[in-house]
């Protein structure tokens, strides 16, 4: 059952992301409230998208986080806070306050990486529009 939501969440941010680099219409200018909108969409997919994956792998035993103040006790907290540190490290390089470890390291980098990488994409992707349509 584990395998198959971690599956699904992983297709459901392959997805989103490879939609990025589908061509699409440019009826759009490059800055628009439907660019705004499908970004904040990709944004809110992918952190949702990696604190599933943190919440699936902190209930199969794996050390995802080690947290500096209280121990995290009901499944409710343990989905605030990796959606939490989903978003901090989908955004920036954390506040510290949560740290990876384990399993969580590597979730993590890859988390930054896809993070960091979306807004080059994005400009990469406007610029070749540009260049279609001149």
């Amino acid at each position: 059952m584990t395998v198959m939501l971690f599956s699904a969440v992983i297709f459901c941010m392959t997805m989103s992301i490879k939609g990025m680099f589908t061509p699409g219409k440019s009826e759009h200018r490059y800055l628009s409230l439907h660019y705004f909108l499908y970004f904040g969409f990709l944004y809110l997919t992918i952190t949702i998208g990696f604190a599933l994956i943190y919440i699936l792998l902190e209930m199969n035993g794996f050390k995802v986080w080690a947290e500096q103040e209280a121990v995290i006790a009901s499944f409710w907290d343990k989905l605030l806070t990796s959606l939490y540190f989903s978003g901090i490290t989908l955004f920036s390089v954390g506040y510290g306050d949560i740290v990876p470890e384990g399993a969580g390291r590597w979730a993590a980098l890859i988390e930054a990486w896809v993070g960091y990488t979306i807004p080059t994409a994005f400009v990469v992707r406007t610029m070749l529009n540009k260049e279609i349509n001149r």
